[in-house]
């Protein structure tokens, strides 16, 4: 299966690149190259063969071979010297040539050493240690056309991490495809490359490396000028910060003299402060006086109005508790009709509960439906059944379908079986849900009962105990009616003392609030004056520490207009050196683009340069693997009578 998937990778991986063909008419000459390089495991060159793809038409090709041959058609073809003649009916029309004396626009040195020692490919194959492989492409001199100008390369390493460990490669960008690492390496038009990749390796052997070469024609239109603008804001900038150092230079001399006179007056500030911090000092110690017979008014007020809450509050819970007894003949009587109502209800409960209990079990449901012509057990049976043959049948289909996905030829069956699987899947879903529901609908039933039976009981016990409740009330409500006149009297007595007391309460709670008004008033002016003080303190230093630091504010401003005046010479500098920037930047940019655009030279033919109508040319490169070599078979010296798609997949080295 794995080796099947290769394969269509492959054939879609070159149906691709053989489709980009633009349309003609019928008579044209019009051809795309395919250029395929096998290389030693090297990298020298082994064979060049080229397939060209035409369209229908009479057809004239130029190129040297050794021979040439129709992949997909019997059209016969006719050879005079370079010239290649045949007509053909196919829409798409494909000829294998291998050419002669070919030199291919890239020189590709591919080298091995383990543990510091150079080996070929045949010498490190299956060996274990420390691997480099040294890789590197440069230009070709001896080619005459112009593809390494203009045309970039993708080159493949896969190693296998089973046999290759610890693997860096610089250059390269890495990725795991299944058990493999893929070094991929990007080379731009007229670059080459020069890179190596180590390995720790046990019982070596590499994969094919391939290298595919495709024309490069980013078309860049890139707009330089919001670069270039900026760059002219920058110069323009750069003048004004020249102004601006001349101006800031000028203004340091004014500002020295400035400097000059407030140096002269600062010793003035200092003596002001040092005779307004003595006479804080004073005002603060007559203000610590004054507290401290606050202090002890203040500390008397919590015993007044604590003793006076208490009296207060004594005197209403008396008055609480009597109203919370008083009641009169009518409430009684509502009482004794609740509970004789209370009664009743508990005991229609336990008839309802009985009821309940002998409808709610499940063999009772299923009774109930079967009468009206659903079994439920045969329902449960048949459901099982159908779940087990269905999952049968998706597992079939998942086989079927694994075996044609990927393939192109059975993409609509492949479909059409994903979407039965998936319509099976979901009735599969369904009926197991109805199963699911089947069985918690007995065991929903059966729990419910059970818990109606406790209920039942519950309520039987319930009734019992309420009866004997039922009479305690009443007789409680006869007692509670003789109480009733005597209470009502003290009440009213009790009223008027707690009114008369709240008017005394309330007058203590005022003294005492205003006295603490009073003195948390002062404590913040003792409060502002200790902050006063403290500020006077940090005010004689800091004026102490101002009239210092004028002394070095001078001193620092004499060197301002020293640096100013340096200042101003480097910015006239800056400003020489800079002048014309935006012309060099945009000239750099263009150098960028055109590295890495590649030439926009028109398409040219690699197999011949008479051949003047090509649409496109594309290289595969591919090396030889590095495996242990086992002995041929007899069988493999037999001719093989190849097919239009081995060919195709022998080109791409896959047997």
């Amino acid at each position: 299966m794995r080796v099947f998937n290769k394969i269509i990778s492959v054939l879609l991986s070159f149906l691709i690149m053989i489709s980009v063909a633009l349309p003609v008419s019928a008579q044209s000459s019009e051809k795309e190259e395919v250029i395929y390089i096998m290389t030693n495991a090297n990298g020298s060159v082994d064979g060049v063969y080229a397939v060209s793809i035409f369209n229908s038409g009479d057809i004239t090709d130029y190129g040297e071979y050794n021979d040439v041959k129709m992949l997909n058609t019997s059209d016969e073809i006719t050879v005079d010297g370079d010239k290649i003649t045949f007509r053909t009916d196919s829409d798409k029309a494909y000829m294998q040539g291998t050419l002669t004396n070919a030199e291919i626009p890239w020189i590709i040195s591919i080298k091995y050493f383990l543990n510091g020692v150079e080996m070929t490919a045949d010498e490190i194959a299956g060996k274990s240690g420390d691997l480099e492989i040294r890789f590197s492409i440069e230009k070709n001199k001896n080619c005459k056309t112009d593809f390494f100008n203009s045309y970039a390369l993708q080159s493949t390493f896969t190693l296998d991490t089973k046999l290759c460990s610890e693997i860096t490669a610089d250059d390269a960008t890495i990725a795991n495809v299944g058990s493999n690492k893929q070094l991929t390496y990007t080379i731009l038009p007229n670059k080459g490359i020069d890179t190596k990749i180590t390995a720790k390796v046990e019982n070596f052997e590499m994969s094919a490396v391939s290298i595919n070469g495709i024309k490069m024609n980013l078309d860049l239109d890139v707009d330089s000028s919001e670069i270039t603008d900026k760059v002219s804001d920058l110069s323009e900038g750069i003048d004004k910060i020249d102004d601006g150092a001349k101006q800031v230079y000028n203004g340091s001399n004014e500002l020295k003299d400035g400097g000059n006179t407030l140096k002269s007056n600062s010793s003035n500030i200092y003596g002001g402060t040092k005779n307004l911090d003595n006479g804080i000092d004073e005002l603060l110690s007559g203000i610590n006086t004054f507290q401290s017979g606050l202090d002890e008014i203040n500390s008397q007020s919590e015993n007044l109005t604590s003793g006076s809450s208490q009296v207060k509050s004594a005197l209403e819970k008396i008055q609480t508790s009597l109203d919370s007894v008083s009641a009169d003949a009518e409430e009684l009587k509502e009482l004794t009709s609740a509970s004789g109502q209370i009664k009743t209800a508990i005991t229609n409960l336990k008839k309802g509960a009985s009821e309940l209990k002998s409808n709610l079990e499940y063999a009772k449901y299923k009774a109930t439906m079967s009468a009206n012509g659903l079994d439920i057990d045969k329902l449960y049976i048949g459901n099982s059944q159908a779940i087990e043959s269905l999952t049968a049948q998706i597992s079939q289909l998942k086989e079927t379908l694994n075996k044609i996905q990927g393939n192109e030829n059975f993409k609509e069956q492949a479909e059409q079986l994903q979407a039965q699987i998936s319509q099976l899947t979901d009735i599969v879903t369904l009926l197991t849900g109805n199963n699911g529901m089947i069985s918690g609908t007995e065991q929903y039933l059966n729990g419910l009962s059970g818990g109606v039976s406790e209920l039942y009981a519950g309520l039987e016990q319930l009734e019992t105990n309420y009866n004997e409740f039922d009479k305690s009330i009443n007789t409680l409500a006869n007692n509670l009616s003789e109480m009733l006149v005597n209470i009502s009297k003290l009440s009213d007595g009790i009223d008027t003392l707690v009114n008369q007391y709240k008017t005394l309460d309330g007058g203590i709670k005022s003294y005492t609030g205003g006295v603490g008004k009073i003195v948390k008033g002062f404590l913040k002016i003792k409060g502002g004056a200790s902050d006063l003080a403290k500020g006077s303190n940090s005010l004689v230093e800091g004026t102490e520490t101002f009239d210092g630091g004028i002394a070095s504010l001078y001193s620092g401003i004499t060197k301002l207009s020293d640096g100013a005046g340096e200042l101003y010479e480097g910015t006239d500098k800056i400003k020489n050196k800079t002048s014309g920037m935006d012309g060099k930047i945009n000239d750099k940019i263009d150098d960028v683009i055109s590295s890495i655009s590649g030439s926009e030279s028109e398409t040219c033919s690699f197999v011949s340069d008479k051949n003047t109508d090509v649409t496109s040319v594309q290289f595969v490169i591919k090396t030889d693997k590095i495996e242990v070599r086992e002995k041929e078979s007899e069988e493999s010296n037999k001719e093989e009578k190849l097919t239009f798609w081995q060919k195709l997949l022998r080109l791409f080295g896959i047997n």
